[in-house]
């Protein structure tokens, strides 16, 4: 497990070490909203958040 931490280092969410988001969605959003900056916890490196925001089949989607 990998922790995702703001800007002050509070842990936002938690994500496997694949990516895959595992607790924290709504706190991730919240951050996002507010512009702030996420950091992967043990690189210091930024998450980027389209990989947790995007749907799998976005393309194949329309809108009436």
């Amino acid at each position: 497990m990998r922790n995702i931490v703001n800007e002050t280092g509070e842990i936002i969410a938690k994500a496997t070490h694949d990516g895959t988001l595992v607790g924290g969605h709504h706190r991730i959003a919240v951050a996002a909203s507010l512009g702030q900056k996420l950091l992967w916890q043990d690189s210091g490196e930024p998450v980027s958040l389209d990989a947790f925001f995007r749907h799998p089949s976005s393309s194949q989607r329309h809108i009436a």
